[in-house]
C-alpha cells in the first residue's frame, strides 16, 4: 500500500470557491453570511408612479399625477424618466437598529427628500440601497421620491454599449423595500471579498496562499447568528491586513474618482444628472469615511451643479474646503488630447482654472485629464 501522508491536501480553487461562497449572492444564502445581512425586511407601505414628460425639476416632479404601482413593473422606454413617491413606515421592533431603502429598478436612480438629492442608486456599480437611519429613534415614517432615469451605467445600446441604442429597452422595478442592515456582517463580506481576490490575483505567490489559508480559516470561525464567532473571524482579517514584510514597504494611497464623461454614450442632460447621482454617493460615503477622498476634474459639470443642485454644490464646496472632494485637472472639460491646436488647449485651462479660482480660491494644481 502507498504511503499516504498523515493530513489533507486542500486544493486552492476548491477552498476558495468554498470562501467565495460563503459570501454569495447567489447561493446558499439561505444558510451563507450574504443572507445575514439584511436579517429583517419588509415591503415600502405606499408606492405610487408618475411618467414625467422629460428631465424636469424636482419641484415639478412632485407635483405629477402619481398612482399606485407594484415590484415587478416595467418602465420605459430609453431615455424617459420615471418618479416614484414611496411612503414609508418602518416596524417598530426595528428601533434601535440601522434601516436601509434597497433598490433596484436595473437603471439608474436618484434618491431625493425635501426637495435635496441624497444619493445615486445603480445595480452595475452595486450601489442599490441607501441608509435611511443608522439607529431608528422614534421616527418611523418617511418620505423618499426616487428619480428613476431610464438608462445603465453605460447608456442603452444594444447588446452592448457602444452599439446603437435601442429605443425601445424597458426596464424592471426588481426590488423596492426596507431592511436592517447588519454591519458586522457587511465587514466580514469585505474582509473576504479582499482576502478571496488576493487568493486569486496572487494565485502562485506565498502571500496569496496566506490570504486563502486566513479566508478559510474566517470560514471556519463563523457560526452564522453567533456575533461572538463573527468578531473573532474579522480579528483573524485584521492580523492578516496588519502584517508588514518590511519596514521599508510601499506605502499606496488610492483616491476616489468617477470620471464622467461629458459627452459619450449619452445626452448633455443626461450627464447633469450623473453629476447628481455620482457626487451624492461620493458625500455620503465622505460622511461614512473620515479619511477618504476624491478627485474630480471638468469645471463645466461644477458649474451644471452648481446651477442645478445648489444645496449638493454647498456640500461639495464643504468638502473642497477641507481638502477632501478636490478638483483637478484644471480644464472646462476633459477634453481630447490628440486633435486640438494649442490655442484649443490654452482656452480649456483658461476658462477652467478662471472658474476653479473663482469659486474656491484656488486653481487646480493636480493634472486629471484622460
Amino acid at each position: 500500500m502507498a504511503n499516504v501522508p498523515g493530513y489533507v491536501l486542500k486544493n486552492s480553487r476548491t477552498t476558495r470557491e468554498r470562501a467565495e461562497k460563503f459570501i454569495s449572492k447567489i447561493y446558499f444564502t439561505d444558510c451563507n453570511l450574504f443572507g445575514k445581512l439584511y436579517p429583517k425586511e419588509c415591503p415600502i407601505t405606499a408606492l405610487r408612479h408618475f411618467a414625467a414628460p422629460g428631465r424636469i425639476p424636482y419641484s415639478e416632479a412632485v407635483k405629477g399625477d402619481f398612482k399606485e404601482t407594484k415590484v415587478g413593473n416595467s418602465f420605459g422606454p430609453l431615455w424617459s424618466t420615471h418618479w416614484f413617491d414611496l411612503s414609508v413606515d418602518v416596524p417598530a421592533d426595528w428601533i434601535g437598529e440601522e434601516v436601509r431603502l434597497i433598490w433596484d429598478s436595473q437603471s439608474e436612480a436618484l434618491i431625493w427628500k425635501d426637495g435635496v438629492p441624497l444619493q445615486g442608486l445603480s445595480p452595475e456599480s452595486k450601489r442599490t440601497d441607501f441608509v435611511l437611519t443608522k439607529s431608528l429613534k422614534d421616527q418611523t415614517k418617511y418620505r423618499l421620491y426616487v428619480e428613476m432615469a431610464c438608462n445603465g451605467l453605460f447608456g442603452g445600446g444594444l447588446n452592448g454599449q457602444i452599439n446603437p441604442p435601442d429605443n425601445n429597452k424597458h426596464f424592471t422595478l426588481q426590488t423596492a423595500k426596507l431592511a436592517t442592515y447588519d454591519r458586522d456582517v457587511a465587514a466580514l463580506i469585505h474582509d473576504l471579498e479582499i482576502l478571496t481576490d488576493m487568493a486569486k490575483l496572487l494565485e502562485n505567490d506565498n502571500r496569496g496562499y496566506q490570504a486563502l489559508f486566513a479566508a478559510n480559516s474566517i470560514v471556519n470561525t463563523v457560526v452564522i447568528g453567533d456575533r461572538e464567532t463573527y468578531h473573532r473571524a474579522h480579528q483573524i482579517a485584521v492580523e492578516f491586513f496588519s502584517e508588514q514584510n518590511s519596514p521599508n514597504q510601499h506605502v499606496i494611497s488610492a483616491v476616489g474618482n468617477c470620471h464622467i464623461d461629458t459627452a459619450w454614450l449619452w445626452t448633455y442632460d443626461e450627464t447633469k444628472r450623473k453629476c447628481a447621482r455620482s457626487f451624492t454617493s461620493t458625500i455620503r460615503l465622505m460622511e461614512e469615511y473620515p479619511d477618504f477622498k476624491f478627485a474630480c476634474s471638468q469645471a463645466q459639470q461644477f458649474e451644471w451643479t452648481k446651477q442645478l443642485y445648489p444645496a449638493l454644490y454647498s456640500d461639495m464646496k464643504k468638502y473642497i474646503a477641507a481638502g477632501r472632494f478636490i478638483p483637478v485637472g484644471g480644464t472646462w472639460v476633459e477634453m481630447d488630447g490628440n486633435i486640438p491646436s494649442g490655442e484649443a488647449f490654452a482656452r480649456q485651462f483658461l476658462l477652467g482654472q478662471k472658474f476653479f479660482q473663482k469659486e474656491f480660491g484656488k486653481p487646480c494644481t493636480e493634472p486629471g485629464n484622460r
